[in-house]
């Protein structure tokens, strides 16, 4: 400890605080993190860990099938909530995944759905999505495969009029908030009028961890991108949303929002 000053004057992990600072400071270009994002969610055809991170049955934390499947469990109890909120007469029976990793939301929503859409930029993901869905035969799926720098790709390959949204554990890895952006603006496109929407983000809460980066992908991939509450709410009415409600997890500061697109159905 330097002589003189305060023990609270100084950096526990100097290099740490430093290191965060220029993640959150100094960009790379966006073409530079769209392709540091390709490479690593690519890394789940071989690697472990990152089959972990994308949720893979068997694979880390996941090694638990019965813990894997509350993923799915939890989001379709939210989505049974949220479809009070469809227009009158009318049941959700197709949607559209957005990051659907190992498949654990797609099960549990095919009990549900007729026709289900996943969407992500790891062809080894939709591999494991397909397998589970051939394996059970509940539902159709058609998986759908993007390169990171263009997202906007969905809406030429073939999903419309959809009824229901999802994205969970995704908008945190994207490599800019402003990719959020664009995503939640392609949902609105995606969905029917009337259609729901529930979409999870991590949310900002101005400590070093859960701050917005801008650089190292690769360090920072699990918590790259948040936002402030006021600020997402904000970019989901600018798309076109109506926010019905939020719940918060604040242990690992997630964001849920339950949405619906406004339009002529309600």
């Amino acid at each position: 400890m330097l002589k003189g000053f305060p023990t609270a004057f100084v950096p526990r992990h100097p290099l740490r605080s430093l290191r965060r600072l220029y993640d959150t400071t100094v960009p790379e270009s966006e073409a530079h993190r769209h392709s540091d994002a390709q490479r690593f969610w690519s890394g789940s055809a071989t690697d472990p860990v990152t089959q972990d991170l994308s949720h893979w049955v068997g694979k880390g934390r996941w090694s638990d099938e019965q813990k894997w499947e509350r993923i799915g469990e939890t989001h379709l109890e939210m989505f049974r909530t949220l479809r009070h909120f469809a227009p009158p007469g009318q049941t959700p029976k197709s949607m559209v995944e957005w990051g659907p990793g190992g498949g654990a939301n797609l099960v549990s929503f095919a009990q549900e759905m007729k026709m289900l859409y996943g969407v992500d930029i790891s062809e080894a993901n939709l591999t494991e999505c397909r397998r589970h869905m051939t394996v059970r035969r509940r539902a159709e799926f058609r998986p759908i495969l993007i390169e990171a720098g263009n997202p906007e790709h969905v809406l030429q390959a073939g999903p419309h009029d959809i009824d229901f949204f999802l994205s969970t554990a995704v908008y945190q890895h994207f490599p800019s908030k402003h990719y959020g952006v664009r995503v939640t603006r392609i949902a609105f496109e995606l969905l029917r009028a009337g259609g729901l929407a529930l979409i999870q983000i991590r949310y900002d809460d101005d400590t070093p961890r859960f701050r917005w980066k801008v650089r190292n992908y690769q360090r920072n991939a699990v918590t790259f991108t948040s936002y402030r509450i006021p600020e997402f709410w904000r970019v989901l009415v600018e798309a076109g949303f109506t926010p019905i409600a939020m719940t918060l997890q604040p242990n690992i500061n997630y964001a849920y929002f339950f949405c619906k697109k406004r339009g002529t159905d309600g």
